[in-house]
């Protein structure tokens, strides 16, 4: 009787081991050259690739899982025509690697090439790849999408990128977007090496929150930016923008370790923006022709103000914490310690904080 109850136990653990093992769709190598819908739990063995007239979706709580099919090579998908994947609250999709402890760069990443048709991820959640998102030429739409422990989560080249909700954290990089159109609405990119970083891009960010970053918060190099809202705190440089143009409006600066915004040769508006608890300078200028207005400064460690270039600096219309003259000029830093230095233009100050601060 034992011996049958143990055979019994034995049949029915097998059959549990090899239902388990067929579970998974494998695709090996492959190229999709028609319209094919990914369900329950998906192996990717090397790569899978949407050829340009194909459309690969992806059904909610789907995960895929990607592993090498060789040695020196990762797994990775590849778009050429058009990827739907759109998950739910309950149910969202899974893009993970295959192994059994993976770390950042397991796999390869979710690759677009030349695709500008409506690609979409909603819902979903990318993890351990070396580049969660790579788009070159190409547009896609992400909604309440999460890449965490890459390498670089999210790369654009040339490409156009909205983003709404959503989370980036954890990673090398967060977002990089090189000669390309970035508008993000309401995105968190936290605990990364550096948050956010663009070049000669246009990037548009509304209500976003940038925050606990080791190195750079935000970098811009050479961008037409708009910001509005945003948050950018806990990081060691909250933001560094260098030439370009553009507007932050009402965003909060807020206990950055270094430079909490630093402007370096920038044509920007800072307007109704709120700096305060920045260990060291909570603005640094370098040229540029930046217009400060309507802000407000209060305890920070370093300069309030800190003007590094030849040009003056207009200033006018800012509360600096008090109405004190002396006290607020112990805080700016100008012509009046650096002769070689630019004037930065104060008066006529605030004489109180401005409203409209978030």
């Amino acid at each position: 009787m034992k011996a049958l109850f143990a055979a019994c136990i034995f049949f029915c653990m097998t059959s549990i081991a090899t239902a388990a093992q067929q579970a998974a769709t494998v695709y090996s190598g492959a190229v999709l050259t028609e319209d094919v819908t990914w369900r329950g739990t998906i192996l990717v063995k090397g790569f899978v690739v949407v050829a340009p007239n194909a459309t690969l979706r992806i059904d909610p709580g789907t995960v895929v899982r990607f592993t090498a099919a060789a040695a020196q090579q990762l797994p990775n998908l590849v778009v050429q025509g058009r990827l739907h994947a759109a998950g739910t609250l309950e149910r969202p999709i899974i893009l993970t690697s295959d192994r059994p402890r993976p770390t950042r760069g397991a796999w390869g990443g979710i690759v677009l090439l030349s695709t500008e048709k409506r690609n979409l991820l909603e819902q979903c959640r990318i993890e351990y790849a070396e580049t969660g998102i790579d788009l070159r030429y190409s547009t896609i739409t992400l909604k309440s999408v999460s890449i965490v422990q890459a390498q670089t989560a999210l790369l654009s080249h040339d490409g156009v990128v909205h983003m709404t909700g959503g989370t980036v954290s954890d990673s090398d990089i967060g977002i990089e977007i090189h000669n390309s159109e970035f508008d993000g609405r309401e995105i968190t990119v936290a605990s990364c090496q550096h948050g956010y970083v663009s070049n000669k891009s246009a990037v548009l960010l509304s209500s976003p929150k940038i925050m606990n970053n080791q190195h750079t918060g935000f970098e811009a190099d050479d961008c037409r930016i708009k910001i509005t809202g945003g948050e950018f705190s806990g990081n060691a440089v909250g933001t560094r923008i260098t030439g370009g143009e553009g507007q932050i409006v009402m965003s909060r600066f807020l206990s950055n370790s270094q430079t909490a915004l630093h402007l370096a040769g920038s044509r920007i508006k800072v307007q109704r923006c709120l700096f305060s608890g920045n260990s060291q300078d909570a603005l640094r200028t370098e040229d540029g022709r930046a217009l400060l207005l309507n802000n407000a400064f209060n305890s920070n460690g370093g300069y309030n103000l800190f003007n590094a270039g030849r040009e003056v600096v207009d200033a006018r219309q800012n509360w600096w914490g008090t109405t004190d003259p002396s006290l607020i000029g112990q805080k700016i830093y100008d012509a009046a310690n650096d002769k070689n230095i630019g004037v930065v233009h104060l008066f006529p100050l605030l004489n109180e904080k401005p409203l409209l601060i978030p």
